[in-house]
């Protein structure tokens, strides 16, 4: 009898490691290649982690191991997109820059702002500000920054097409990401290859993220 009870007590034990297992292996680990490991203070990713796991959002797809990275990321519909986005880059510790109205860079959030790795845009000025990152992305090892296509929260009928400007001049490749909040999802697409044209390249990259849906699609 305590043969049989032994017996069963271990195959419950193996069929639960099993069980356990298959969920494991359906949860994939985002990796951050080791040039973009931001290395921040351990409780900040902790807190990302927390943040995400009772938020639900989570990111699908690969980051290449490249030097050079210019991130698209689409639709932009809400401010919502940013903290969430914040979220995402303190839970999986990523260095990266981003773009943001020069307007928010106030005394009280610079600081905060400069070391999450945002960048204030003069939109007076765009081409001074892609040649600024240009030289920026040839000064520094592991360069990665996202922007947003639109430039806005509002709807638009023309994307911006300064972040091929942008890929061009740091010798960066492009990757899309969308962003879907139906699932909670951000997901990185395959590598994005321009043509040279803009206009053509525009169309290819809407089509590419005509899926996600943003947390407003009547601005889309």
């Amino acid at each position: 009898m305590k043969c049989l009870l032994v017996m069963q007590i271990s195959s419950i034990s193996n069929s639960t490691s099993v069980n356990r297992n298959k969920i494991m292996s359906k949860k994939t680990k985002f990796i951050v290649p080791k040039m973009y490991r931001a290395n921040r203070w351990f409780i900040l990713p902790l807190i990302g982690q927390f943040l995400q796991y009772f938020s639900g959002w989570k990111i699908e797809g690969t980051l290449p191991d490249i030097n050079k990275i210019v991130i698209v990321c689409a639709p932009h519909t809400s401010n919502w997109d940013f903290i969430i986005g914040m979220m995402m880059v303190l839970s999986i510790d990523i260095r990266v820059n981003f773009l943001a109205k020069k307007s928010i860079f106030v005394p009280i959030f610079k600081i905060i702002l400069n070391k999450l790795g945002g960048i204030p845009v003069d939109r007076e000025n765009p081409e001074l500000l892609v040649e600024k990152i240009g030289d920026y992305s040839k000064n520094n090892k592991g360069f990665l920054i996202a922007v947003t296509p639109e430039g806005t929260r509002k709807k638009v009928t023309k994307w911006k097409t300064g972040f091929l400007r942008i890929a061009k001049i740091s010798d960066s490749i492009i990757i899309p990401l969308g962003i879907d909040y139906p699932s909670k999802t951000f997901t990185l697409c395959k590598k994005f290859s321009p043509t040279g044209d803009n206009e053509k390249d525009i169309l290819s990259f809407k089509f590419i993220l005509k899926d996600f849906k943003g947390r407003h699609p009547d601005r889309h």
